[in-house]
């Protein structure tokens, strides 16, 4: 039933994480074990929302359904649920429309202090406004149903919502020290990957995206980092991106093409690089 066979862990990954992600809630944890374990998790949990972002673009299942629970397990994880990315990520920041739009000082180049000011910034705004615009087109008497429906974007993000209020009513200390900060932490990733993919660029034709041609984050990224490809033909699937590239790369700008591996969890490393003179 999967539209690309290449999809199947990233749609085993995606139905599993739940149980993993809430595995302190029903197995328990030693006492100071905490952080332990939540650093285990992000581990083998850490880039759910990378596939999420897959999936919202090419959903993995020809059945609806199926789609629909794969949203929600993954939606459980990250905090950011699909639908929240199909409208400002899809209809909003490929559209040329940002729910969160970046300040002309922080990305006119990479910097320290422009990194953080954009990933904390953008942060709760990539939360809220989503949740606010399926709350205005969801409530109406006619809904808007297009181009998705709205009012299950409002249930959906609501019913988010209402199992973290559920959990800090089970469990209020596990919630506030684990769940929260996880869902801080995607989010911040999530627009520091964001900053990575658009810093020092105009943001229209081939000077939209930065790309990575790190081997080795492309492999374990879904090819993420051809994202001049992706901009260009954002309906390809992943594993089309890099022979797309190849066929623009001679039109993208070279400061545009890196080298370095694009992980959202390396920003000390790429700190680094930027003390050099190298990003």
């Amino acid at each position: 039933m999967l539209v690309h066979r290449e999809d199947l862990l990233n749609a085993i990954r995606g139905f599993t994480a739940p149980m993993l992600f809430l595995f302190p809630f029903y197995a328990g944890l030693p006492s100071g074990k905490l952080f332990f374990a939540a650093a285990l998790l992000w581990l083998a949990l850490g880039d759910i929302n990378h596939i999420l972002h897959l999936h919202v673009h090419h959903p993995f299942f020809r059945n609806a359904r199926l789609n629909t629970i794969l949203d929600l397990c993954m939606g459980m994880v990250t905090g950011m649920t699909a639908t929240n990315w199909r409208i400002q990520h899809i209809y909003g920041h490929h559209r040329g429309h940002d729910y969160a739009p970046a300040k002309a000082w922080e990305i006119r180049r990479f910097s320290v202090v422009g990194a953080m000011s954009y990933s904390l910034r953008t942060a709760w705004p990539i939360f809220y406004r989503p949740l606010a615009e399926a709350f205005r087109k969801g409530m109406r008497s006619n809904p808007v149903r297009h181009p998705l429906d709205f009012r299950w974007a409002l249930i959906e993000q609501c019913g988010l919502v209402f199992v973290v209020t559920l959990l800090l009513v089970i469990a209020p200390l596990l919630t506030l020290c684990y769940v929260l900060p996880w869902y801080l932490l995607v989010y911040v990733v999530s627009r520091y990957t964001d900053y990575l993919n658009h810093f020092g660029t105009i943001g229209v034709g081939f000077d939209a995206a930065n790309n990575s041609l790190n081997r080795f984050y492309n492999r374990i990224h879904c090819n993420f980092g051809y994202h001049s490809a992706h901009h260009h033909r954002p309906d390809a699937h992943w594993t089309a991106l890099p022979a797309i590239h190849a066929t623009i790369a001679a039109s993208i700008p070279r400061k545009n093409l890196k080298s370095y591996n694009w992980s959202g969890y390396l920003m000390p490393y790429h700190f680094y690089l930027s003390r050099r003179g190298r990003m």
